[in-house]
C-alpha cells in the first residue's frame, strides 16, 4: 500500500514496489506487466502518477514499451563464464554491446587492513579508489570499485579519464600486464550506497565479484557488483575465448 503521509513521492513508492515484483519474479523478464488502468486500481493512484513511475522504470532499463502491445519487463540477461572472467566493460564490448562508463568517485585514501592485505602493502599506505558505473542502454549494469597502490602507480589519479582503459593505462604507462587473477564470487544484499548508485532498493540481491589482478605480483584489486536479476554466471568448459 502507498503511504501518503511520508516524504517519498507516490511515483517513487510505485517504482520501488514494481522493482520488488520484478526481482521477486512475479513479473518475469520478457512478460507483459499490468495495464495502466489495472496499475491505477492496484495502487490507488492517478494515471499521471502511474505514467511517471513506468516512464522512470523504462529510462532505468527495467521496462520496455512496445507500440500496440504494452509494457514488458526488459529481457536483458547478461551471462558470464566463471572460468573466463575478465574486465566487465571488455566483456560487454566483446559481446557486441557498447557500454558507457561513468566515474562516480576518484580519490586517494589510506588503505584499510583488508585492502592492504589484498594489495600486499602495509595498512595505512595510500591507495587510489576508483568507482565506475557501467551502463548499457542508459541502465546501470554494474559498479566497479578498484584500488591501486599510490606508491606503485605515482600520479595515476591525474591520468584517469572517463573513457580510458585501465588495463591499457597500466600496461603502457607503468609496464604492468595482466597475467591472471584470483577471484571470489559471492551473493550480497545491496547496501544503501550501492542501491543509490545502481538504482536498486536496499537489500536487493547483488552478485559481488572480487578480483585480485596479478602480473608477477599483485597489480590491483577490484570489487564488481552486478544486478542479480539481470546477470547469470555459468561454467563452460572447452576452448573458450577469454572475456
Amino acid at each position: 500500500m502507498l503511504e501518503k503521509n511520508i516524504k517519498t513521492p507516490l511515483y517513487e513508492q510505485i517504482e520501488i514496489e514494481l522493482k520488488r515484483l520484478i526481482n521477486d519474479g512475479k513479473y518475469k523478464q520478457g512478460t507483459l506487466i499490468a495495464s495502466e488502468s489495472e496499475l491505477c486500481r492496484e495502487f490507488g493512484a492517478s494515471r499521471i502518477t502511474i505514467r511517471r513511475a513506468v516512464s522512470d522504470l523504462v529510462d532505468q532499463g527495467y521496462l520496455v514499451k512496445k507500440q500496440g502491445k504494452g509494457t514488458f519487463v526488459q529481457a536483458n540477461i547478461v551471462e558470464r563464464n566463471l572460468l573466463h572472467l575478465g574486465s566487465y566493460s571488455n566483456f560487454m564490448k566483446n559481446s557486441g554491446k557498447h557500454p558507457s562508463v561513468q566515474i562516480v568517485k576518484l580519490q586517494e585514501i589510506a588503505s584499510t587492513d583488508k585492502i592492504a592485505e589484498l594489495l600486499n602493502i602495509f595498512p595505512g599506505e595510500p591507495v587510489i579508489n576508483l568507482k565506475r558505473l557501467v551502463k548499457f542502454n542508459k541502465a546501470v549494469s554494474g559498479l566497479e570499485s578498484a584500488y591501486y597502490s599510490s606508491n606503485k602507480f605515482p600520479k595515476l589519479r591525474e591520468k584517469i579519464t572517463p573513457d580510458i582503459s585501465m588495463t591499457s593505462l597500466l600496461s603502457t604507462q607503468y609496464g604492468y600486464k595482466e597475467l591472471g587473477s584470483n577471484q571470489l564470487l559471492s551473493y550480497v544484499p545491496a547496501t544503501s550506497e550501492l542501491a543509490q548508485y545502481m538504482n536498486k532498493v536496499p537489500g536487493d540481491p547483488l552478485f559481488k565479484l572480487r578480483r585480485q589482478v596479478m602480473d608477477k605480483e599483485v597489480i590491483y584489486v577490484t570489487f564488481n557488483y552486478y544486478d542479480a536479476s539481470t546477470t547469470n554466471f555459468a561454467i563452460t568448459s572447452g576452448n573458450q575465448r577469454k572475456e
